[in-house]
Parts: structure tokens; C-alpha cells; sequence
């Protein structure tokens, strides 16, 4: 792959790709894919059973919490190909298909990752401010279509990304814009400033309010503040830590490919910090099941009856096989 900062006329479409050092990634990336992989698929599983006892008990914000779980199950399943893709020099080896795929589930559990932080936050500040509102008996329906609307609307972006490219010329890349495209600039300026921008407001605002609503509540136990105010700085520490290198580095490239007839230069620069901060977009995986340690009281007690359970099938399963081999060996017999 090219190495240089120059920049190649694409021969099928109007555009001029930037030649990016792709071999700058090739360990960090694979490596951390590699560990959030064998790390957060096994414990987003484990929190997902754990949270499904507690949706038969009337309560919303497992369902968020599930939810949030739920894409980043959708974001680890690809790692692996991202894992080959990096490895390879930024060489997708699939099939378009393929890739569209994959880089659509990607930055979709992206965009639902937000949405639902700003549900659960929302949650915990009409629980503490607005108890009323939870005595409606259709809240867990309300929620349900909630969740599903969010899981319908932030898609959005990532099939009109799709449009945008669909023209771009055919190569290795897969979901990545090395053609400058001032209106693919201009539709990722308007999506940061439309979900990301207000997700952030909103996130504070809820924080703040919350934390007030807490400090004046008398009928809440100090200990139960205590897990909502770490529960609501958690979900901050997410999006800040997780989300905020990668959108603070995309709004500049962008706002520079719109306003700069030539950025390569630059882009090339800042490409290895925009795959770092690209690399941080996966830690949700491993953040995110954390919380549910701030929605289950017993959490450790949970945890070892999980493991039980788990390990009691497994022993069940040892024991049907062993038996099923017994009874073959004696008919062979």
C-alpha cells in the first residue's frame, strides 16, 4: 500500500484520493480489537442474561442497558474481519457485500450507543424528579417503542453514507473516505451537529439536574445516590472517553475539506490520531457492562449464580454426550 502523502486522481469519478500511510495502524488496531473482542463479547453476554431478569420486574432501564448491550454484541461481531482488514494494510478481502455490511453494523451500533446513553441518563432523571411517570402501566410498552425507534432512526446516517460513496471508484478501502467530498462533508457536519451536539447537551443537563434532584431527595437511601450518581458519571465517562476523540478529530477534518481545496497534507498528518481515536470507539464494549453493576443491588451474588448456572449446563451437556457415547459403544458391541 502507498505510504506517502500524495494524493492519486481517482480515474472513475471526480475525486482526488489521499494516499495515507495505512501501514501505521497495522498493530494497534488489530491488537485492541483482538483483546475488546475476547473481553467484551463474553461479559456483554453475561450482563445480558443478568439484565433479563430484571425486564420481567417492570423495570425500563434494563431495557436501555440491553439495548446498549445489544450493539455493541453487533460491534464485536465484526472486529474480527476489521482485525483482517487492518492486519492486510487496509486491504478488505470480502466482497463488497460483504463490506457494506459490516461497516454499516459498525457505525450503526455507533449512533444507537448514544441514543440509548441518553435514555438511560433520562431514566435515572425522571426516576429520581418524576416518580409519578412510573407508576404508568404501559411504560414498559412506551419504552419498547422507544428502543425501537432509535434502533430505526440512527441507521439513518450510515445508509445515507451509503449513498454517498456508492459512486466513489472501486478499491481495497472499505468505510473509509480518502476522497475529500465536500458533500460527504457537509452531511457528517450536519449529523455531528444534529445527534452528537445535542446528545452532549443533554447528557449534561440531565447529569446536572439529576445530581440536584438527589441532593434534595430524602426518601432516596445515601446508598442508592450513590449508584445513580455513578451510574450517570459512567455514562459521561463513555461518551466523552469513547466517542469524544473521534468526533473532535472528524469535525475538523470535515469542516477543513470544505473550507481547503487540498487537505491531504493535513489528513495525512492526522491519520494515524483519527485511527486511534477510531480504535477508542470499541471500548464501549468493555464499558458498557458495567453497568450493570449500578442496576442489579446483589451484583456480586448475581454474578456467581450466572456462573453457576453457566457451569451447571455445561456439566449437563458433558454428562448427555458421555451417555450418548455409552449407548453407541454398547450397540457397536
Amino acid at each position: 500500500m502507498n505510504t506517502t502523502s500524495n494524493t492519486t486522481t481517482a480515474p472513475n469519478a471526480d475525486l482526488t484520493r489521499c494516499d495515507n500511510d495505512f501501514s501505521s495502524d497495522g498493530m494497534f488496531l488489530p491488537v485492541l480489537y483482538g483483546f475488546v473482542f475476547c473481553i467484551g463479547l463474553p461479559a456483554s453476554c453475561l450482563a445480558m442474561y443478568g439484565l433479563y431478569r430484571h425486564v420481567k420486574t417492570e423495570n425500563i432501564l434494563p431495557v436501555f442497558i440491553m439495548n446498549l448491550l445489544l450493539s455493541d454484541i453487533l460491534q464485536i461481531s465484526t472486529l474480527p474481519l476489521w482485525i483482517d482488514y487492518y492486519s492486510q494494510g487496509h486491504r478488505w478481502r470480502f466482497g463488497k457485500t460483504s463490506c457494506t455490511i459490516t461497516g454499516t453494523l459498525f457505525y450503526v451500533s455507533m449512533f444507537v450507543s448514544i441514543g440509548f446513553l441518553c435514555c438511560i441518563a433520562l431514566e435515572r432523571y425522571l426516576a429520581v424528579s418524576h416518580p409519578m411517570w412510573f407508576q404508568n402501566p404501559k411504560r414498559l410498552t412506551y419504552t419498547a417503542m422507544l428502543c425501537v425507534g432509535i434502533w430505526i432512526t440512527f441507521t439513518f446516517p450510515a445508509l445515507v453514507y451509503l449513498y454517498f460513496t456508492k459512486d466513489y471508484p472501486t478499491s481495497d478501502l472499505c468505510f473509509e473516505d480518502d476522497y475529500p467530498d465536500k458533500k460527504l462533508a457537509m452531511f457528517n457536519l450536519i449529523t455531528m451537529v444534529m445527534i452528537f451536539t445535542p446528545a452532549l447537551i443533554l447528557l449534561v443537563v440531565l447529569y446536572s439536574a439529576t445530581r440536584r434532584s438527589i441532593t434534595k431527595a430524602v426518601s432516596i437511601p445515601d446508598n442508592e445516590k450513590k449508584r445513580i450518581n455513578l451510574l450517570l458519571a459512567q455514562v459521561l465517562l463513555i461518551f466523552f472517553l469513547v466517542f469524544g476523540p473521534y468526533l473532535v478529530i472528524c469535525y475538523v477534518k470535515n469542516v477543513l475539506v470544505i473550507l481547503q481545496e487540498d487537505i491531504c497534507h493535513f489528513e495525512s498528518k492526522i491519520f494515524i490520531y483519527l485511527q486511534i481515536a477510531k480504535g477508542f470507539l470499541s471500548l464501549n464494549s468493555l464499558l458498557d457492562p458495567m453497568l450493570y453493576i449500578f442496576v442489579c443491588k446483589n451484583v456480586r451474588k448475581e454474578m456467581l449464580a450466572s456462573f453457576q448456572r453457566l457451569a451447571s449446563l455445561i456439566d449437563h451437556r458433558k454428562t448427555l454426550q458421555a451417555n450418548q457415547t455409552a449407548v453407541t459403544s454398547t450397540s457397536k458391541d
